[in-house]
């Protein structure tokens, strides 16, 4: 019996090194795909330009994907302020789903997006882009533009970052206009 024990012991460490043997191959691979992706909770990121703040992010998750060519996904949705140079609220912007690209640095919003500016002027749409090197909103798809008195639709639009002064490109619906010799 005292034999027989003795030997179990050293089969047992044998099998249990034999099982666990892995390949270091698969190992770096594994290792390399989870270090490819950073990931933060709670996201607040303020953007200058000039030592001007003329931004702020919010979004509940953030996952940053380091492969060429790097991007940043807001999976949670995310809100964006922007501000002017006296740090007041000129626009907000909401989405579902945001993609941030760093390469370019162009930004897609998808699911739900709303522009709000200070002139109570509203944009929803499923799609919108920032180009931020050219500092505007644009998209291909149906959009929505609430103003205090109208309401218009159409497909396609390219609208200035703080949504002051926009294009539709196939505008549909009545619009109410003003009658200038009135004032």
């Amino acid at each position: 019996m005292t034999a027989l024990r003795k030997m179990i012991g050293p089969a047992i460490i044998l099998l249990a090194l034999y099982a666990c043997e892995n390949d270091m191959q698969a190992i770096m691979k594994l290792d390399q795909k989870a270090a490819a992706v950073e990931e933060g909770v709670e996201i607040e990121s303020f953007f200058s330009q000039g030592g001007k703040v003329k931004a702020k992010l919010t979004a509940p998750t953030m996952d940053r994907h380091l492969d060429r060519p790097a991007y940043v996904e807001f999976n949670d949705g995310l809100k964006v302020y922007s501000y002017n140079d006296s740090l007041q609220v000129e626009s907000t912007v909401t989405a579902r789903y945001g993609k941030y690209f760093e390469h370019d640095e162009n930004v897609f919003l998808r699911d739900s997006v709303v522009v709000v500016n200070k002139e109570g002027k509203r944009l929803d749409c499923n799609e919108l882009n920032w180009d931020s090197k050219r500092g505007k909103f644009y998209s291909n798809k149906a959009v929505r533009i609430s103003t205090p008195t109208d309401t218009i639709y159409g497909t396609g639009l390219e609208s200035n970052q703080d949504f002051s002064d926009y294009n539709i490109i196939n505008p549909q619906g009545q619009v109410l206009v003003q009658d200038s010799t009135l004032q």
